[in-house]
């Protein structure tokens, strides 16, 4: 039933650097990962050297760089401090674009009732503008579903209409919120670009800008409904695990690839 590759998203840790990671993600059996534009990997730190280091790296492995994950300390539904948060955006696609893939990944934050005008305005407007520079940087912005149903994040994506603007979908929020994620995916079947497996072993954190929450991805989670949904949209994208970063990132992907390789 599966067809799409696995892939790891690499947190940080001050402890390790983010190449030893990616090479341990190889070791695993990842064929592609998902990194921070934060720390040593944000825009403004990593030198033009240490681009051309990350790119042989990644080579050297046969890894794919899946997409670049732009973290975010509030939720885009504000205009406070927006003028310098998309001009961050904007270097997090250049360098993106550098990097060799095409694709971000961002948590806006949940979607603003349509009565809170003035939240909705400004979150509308922002993911416009970021879609906007997105596609002006060759890459697409892949908006992560929020606790929000699929049918609502598509209306959203519908209306602003962006080339620069797709999905991204992550089952732990869902479920948080008693959305199945398979019914999602069919609803952001023509934005979804990029979808996570939810950790079957262990209480998933879902972790963000915007709190952290826990939500039980066991044996209770509907594997055979979601990797159904992901085949009949045609879904051939990566499946990326999302370890938690202090936890037993290796024993995580080792069980969590078992699980998936039964279909």
């Amino acid at each position: 039933m599966i067809r799409s590759p696995l892939g790891l998203r690499i947190g940080l840790d001050p402890s390790r650097s983010p190449r030893d990671q990616i090479r341990e993600a190889a070791v695993l059996g990842a064929k592609g990962v998902v990194l921070d534009a934060a720390g040593d990997l944000s825009p403004d730190r990593l030198s033009e050297t240490g681009r051309r280091d990350l790119r042989h790296t990644l080579r050297s492995v046969e890894l794919s760089l899946i997409a670049l994950n732009l973290p975010t300390r509030r939720p885009w539904d504000t205009d406070q401090d927006l003028d310098s948060r998309l001009t961050r955006a904007d270097r997090a696609f250049a360098l993106t674009y550098e990097l060799g893939t095409r694709l971000v990944l961002l948590n806006p934050g949940a979607i603003p009732a349509e009565d809170d005008a003035l939240r909705r305005t400004s979150f509308v407007h922002a993911l416009t503008e970021l879609g906007r520079r997105a596609d002006h940087r060759g890459v697409r912005l892949a908006i992560e579903t929020a606790p929000d149903p699929g049918v609502a994040t598509a209306a959203i994506l519908d209306m602003i209409a962006s080339p620069g603007l797709a999905a991204s979908l992550d089952p732990s929020p869902l479920l948080v919120s008693g959305h199945d994620p398979g019914s999602v995916a069919v609803a952001l079947s023509q934005w979804l670009v990029h979808a996570y497996a939810p950790d079957q072993e262990r209480n998933a954190t879902i972790a963000g800008g915007f709190g952290r929450r826990g939500v039980t991805a066991g044996r209770s989670f509907a594997w055979e409904d979601y990797l159904g949904a992901l085949e009949e949209i045609g879904y051939r994208g990566f499946l990326t695990i999302w370890p938690d970063a202090k936890g037993d990132v290796a024993g995580t992907f080792r069980s969590t690839k078992a699980l998936l390789d039964r279909f």
